[in-house]
């Protein structure tokens, strides 16, 4: 594909998250270019359209068909991501499908098992593009911290009754429980520090009348490098968001990383005198709070499918249904 061509995008889903990517894609006018959107709820549509002024289907099949675009992005209800996943590379379209990618691990084999799927396939875990992921990321690889030995997690948030009221948040079949929903991002970084799941203790409760979908989640892990792992989750912190963190303690160092969505280093304790230097930039809040860093994606995405270079922060399918099968063995055991 040429370089000096804009990448096409067609959203699917004018809800909740569609805004986010409206704006992601007006910050990388440069390569990307939002071409058409599509949902099957005809005020939704409506409604971006008046607020955005963009091009609006009557169907999927008839985005599917335009050649503009290039890129289908999935904002729609989890249970669905699949289905319209395969309709879309069928087309001879790249995805790029909002976590989580499938509910399942037979969900995720039925893309990565398509005839259709040619590394075209992306899941939008944004958190890492987030400055302090890679940070962390980096020095587990180098070795920093040595032999890990606890990774701890928490997810201390606020969602209103109104949050789940009538529609598929609501619906623990379509939406997957909190980890799927609120905990993805966190889990999918836990997954990379801590590898393979031996086996998962959990306690859960669903406090809401409205809802069966998770409220408390509670889980101890033993990995199969012999790490323990941690997680406390709840969408019942009142009344705001509070943190999304995650600590590592190895061998040779302890970090904290947290904020409101994993955007700053809480705190850092290494041998290393050069890292601790080093560790002050990040001191301070980084502006890549929830959804800030979805344009690092988009960015990341269009270069990838105009010139074939891929970005290692760039989640594609297969690491996608890996953290779906971490998180279903979270929620099975």
């Amino acid at each position: 594909m040429a370089q000096d061509k804009k990448i096409g995008y067609g959203i699917v889903g004018c809800g909740r998250i569609f805004p986010t990517h409206v704006q992601a894609l007006k910050q990388n006018q440069d390569n990307s270019e939002l071409v058409a959107v599509y949902d099957i709820n005809k005020t939704a549509t409506e409604r971006a359209q008046a607020k955005f002024g963009v091009e609006v289907k009557n169907s999927l099949e008839e985005l599917l068909s335009d050649s503009r675009v290039d890129i289908v992005t999935i904002c729609t209800p989890h249970h669905t991501h699949k289905d319209v996943i395969l309709k879309a590379i069928e087309a001879g379209k790249y995805c790029l499908s909002e976590k989580p990618i499938c509910l399942d691990k037979q969900e995720g084999q039925e893309v990565l098992q398509s005839p259709y799927y040619k590394d075209n396939v992306f899941v939008c875990y944004q958190n890492r593009f987030n400055p302090v992921v890679q940070f962390l990321m980096r020095i587990i690889k180098e070795g920093v911290l040595g032999k890990v030995n606890l990774c701890s997690v928490a997810l201390r948030w606020w969602r209103e009754d109104d949050y789940f009221g009538d529609d598929w948040h609501g619906s623990r079949a379509k939406v997957g429980g909190m980890g799927f929903n609120q905990g993805a991002h966190i889990l999918d970084i836990m997954r990379q520090v801590g590898g393979n799941v031996l086996n998962v203790r959990r306690v859960m409760k669903s406090a809401r009348p409205n809802s069966d979908v998770d409220d408390i989640f509670l889980a101890n892990m033993d990995f199969e490098s012999r790490c323990l792992g941690n997680i406390e989750m709840t969408t019942l912190a009142p009344y705001k968001d509070w943190e999304v963190s995650l600590l590592v303690a190895g061998e040779k160092g302890t970090v904290k990383i947290g904020g409101l969505s994993v955007n700053r280093v809480e705190f850092l304790d290494v041998k290393s005198e050069e890292l601790m230097q080093k560790y002050h930039q990040y001191s301070e809040d980084i502006e890549t709070g929830y959804g800030n860093s979805h344009p690092r994606v988009i960015k990341a995405l269009s270069n990838f499918v105009a010139t074939g270079e891929k970005h290692p922060s760039l989640a594609d399918a297969r690491e996608g249904v890996l953290t779906t099968e971490f998180i279903e063995k979270v929620y099975k055991s």
